[in-house]
C-alpha cells in the first residue's frame, strides 16, 4: 500500500486503479505519519493536524519520527514535538541575519539524518544545521535550497535545488550531478536519487553515478517522488504512480491523472 501526500490531499493506492482519499480533500499537503493508528498531517495550509485535529496552526513542511518522537518542521525555520505542542527550535531571527529565505514565504528545514554521532539537518533556502540534539542545531557553511539528505557509511548525501552534493567530513562539499535533485534513497548496496527531469533516477554511489535510460512523468519543484520498496523496486510518484523493478527497468503505472505529488511513502507491502 502506498499513502501519497498531494496538492489535493492525501490518497490511499492499494493496486492499478485502486485509489482513495484519505484525507484533506483540496489541501496541498507536504507529508504525513501514520503511527499507532494515528494519521499525523503536514501542510501549508492548515499547519499540523492529528486526526484532522490541528494541533499547530503554522505553516508546515515536514513532519520526521526522531526516536519515539515525532517533530514537525514549520516555517520560521522552527521545530515542535507534535503531541506535547512544545517548540524545541527556533531560528527565525538568526536565519534572516544569515540571508535565508523562501519564495512567498519563510526559510524551513526540509529533512534530518543523522552523520558521525551528529544530528543534521537541511534548510530551504539557508545553511546546513549541525548539533547533538535538535534544539542545538547551529549552522554551517555549507549553504543551498536543500531538500533531503541521506547519511551512508562515510558519506553525507544532500540533494539541492543546484545538484546532488557529498561530504565526507561538513567541512568539503562536492557536487556530483547538476540539475534540480529531491528525492534519495538507501537501496543497499546503491543510491537513487531523483531530478527534475523526463529521465528523472540516477543510480550510484560515492562519487559515481549513471542515470538510468527510464522516462516518466517528470516532477515539479517540491516534489519527492520515490520511495524504496525494496533494494530493487521502488515507487514512484508525481502526476502518475508508477512501480519499477530497476534491476530489469520495468515500469508499471499503477495511477494516472494523480494530483501533483509533494511525497510518496510505503506504508505496507
Amino acid at each position: 500500500m502506498y499513502l501519497v501526500a498531494t496538492s489535493k490531499g492525501i490518497y490511499k493506492i492499494t493496486g492499478k486503479e485502486e485509489i482513495e482519499l484519505v484525507c484533506c480533500e483540496g489541501e496541498s499537503m507536504y507529508d504525513f505519519i501514520l503511527k499507532g493508528g494515528r494519521l499525523y498531517t503536514c501542510s501549508s495550509s492548515n499547519g499540523v493536524t492529528i486526526d484532522n485535529r490541528n494541533v499547530i496552526d503554522e505553516s508546515c513542511w515536514r513532519l520526521y519520527e526522531f526516536g519515539d518522537k515525532i517533530i514537525a518542521s514549520v516555517e520560521g525555520p522552527r521545530l515542535y514535538l507534535v503531541d506535547e505542542g512544545k517548540k524545541i527550535l527556533d531560528l527565525e531571527d538568526e536565519g534572516k541575519k544569515l540571508g535565508w529565505k523562501f519564495l512567498n514565504s519563510k526559510a524551513h528545514i526540509t529533512d534530518f539524518a543523522v552523520y558521525k554521532n551528529k544530528i543534521i539537518a537541511s534548510v530551504e533556502d539557508g545553511h546546513l544545521l549541525v548539533g547533538d540534539e535538535l534544539s542545538s542545531l547551529k549552522p554551517i557553511k555549507f549553504f543551498a535550497d536543500s531538500h533531503n539528505l541521506l547519511s551512508k557509511g562515510n558519506y553525507l548525501y544532500i540533494t539541492t535545488a543546484d545538484g546532488l552534493y557529498v561530504t565526507q567530513d561538513l567541512e568539503n562539499f562536492h557536487v556530483i550531478e547538476k540539475g534540480y535533485f529531491h528525492g534519495i534513497e538507501d537501496l543497499g548496496e546503491l543510491i537513487l536519487a531523483q531530478v527534475r527531469s523526463k529521465r528523472p533516477l540516477f543510480l550510484g554511489k560515492e562519487y559515481k553515478w549513471e542515470r538510468l535510460n527510464l522516462e516518466l512523468p517528470s516532477p515539479t519543484f517540491g516534489v519527492t517522488a520515490i520511495s524504496k520498496i525494496d533494494n530493487e523496486n521502488i515507487v514512484y510518484s508525481t502526476s502518475s504512480l508508477v512501480e519499477i523493478n530497476l534491476k530489469k527497468l520495468e515500469a508499471k503505472t499503477l495511477i494516472k491523472n494523480l494530483p501533483m505529488t509533494r511525497r510518496v511513502k510505503v506504508v505496507d507491502h
